[in-house]
């Protein structure tokens, strides 16, 4: 089919095409813009709605919570927890007596070896425990014996022996110094 049209009569109903075409592209995007306005209203609509709606639980918990004996359930609850703390660090700052004469007892010593007195002193920069145990030995020999089992115990650190306990040969009188660092389980 040939077009006979003018060539004006050709522009004109290009241009009419054209408008008819921005008119319908402008009232799609204009019905898709007054869609959006209203499914965001009704979206601001329901979350208000759900916020209106925990606001009215959170007064009524509050109410709830402002009562007399939640306020001592409350009151009690913290004293006890303040009582725990107390105890975790008395516990934590806690020598462990036993566990160290249990190592100190460990020690072989042979036959006229005797512990008279045991003093304790806790580190806590450190996490050690400095020792210093007293005793009597019959012989300087059996003290050397005692000795080097001390030092071949890997858990005591830093053994020392006093001089004096080296200047008698007999009925020795000595002082041993030595740490044991707190494990990491006791605390």
């Amino acid at each position: 089919m040939t077009n006979l049209l003018p060539e004006e009569e050709k522009k004109e109903l290009l241009l009419k095409n054209k408008e008819k075409l921005i008119i319908i592209l402008g009232t799609i995007v204009l019905v898709s813009l007054i869609c959006l306005i209203l499914i965001l209203f009704s979206v601001k609509y329901y979350v208000m709605t759900g916020l209106i709606y925990q606001k009215s639980l959170l007064e009524q918990a509050e109410k709830n919570y402002k009562t007399q004996q939640f306020i001592n359930f409350k009151d009690a609850i913290l004293k006890y927890n303040g009582i725990l703390v107390k105890i975790r660090l008395f516990y934590n700052e806690e020598i462990y007596f036993s566990e160290t004469l249990k190592i100190l007892s460990d020690i072989a010593r042979p036959d006229g070896v005797y512990l008279t007195d045991i003093y304790l002193n806790r580190d806590d920069e450190n996490k050690k425990i400095k020792m210093v145990a007293a005793g009597i030995s019959d012989s300087r020999e059996n003290l050397l014996v005692f000795k080097k089992n001390v030092e071949e115990n890997k858990e005591i650190k830093n053994p020392y022996f006093s001089p004096e306990s080296w200047t008698d040969s007999k009925d020795v009188k000595f002082h041993l110094n030595f740490e044991l660092y707190k494990n990491e389980n006791q605390e």
